[in-house]
């Protein structure tokens, strides 16, 4: 079984996953609100806006 970081409540993703689907962990000091990996919450990578909340589908290209 794979594991998706983020997925279970933790911190997010570390640096080595940042190219890997992930939970949004959003970066307290991005002024866009981006993910620790630099990217919009809607950005491909982001299997959730949090455990268990989707990502609202306006959000996603």
């Amino acid at each position: 079984m794979t594991t998706i970081p983020g997925w279970e409540g933790s911190t997010g993703p570390f640096p080595s996953q940042y190219a890997d689907p992930h939970v949004y962990a959003r970066d307290i000091h991005s002024g866009a609100g981006n993910c620790v990996c630099g990217a919009g919450l809607g950005d491909s990578a982001h299997v959730q806006a949090a455990p268990g909340v989707p990502i609202p589908d306006r959000l996603r290209p």
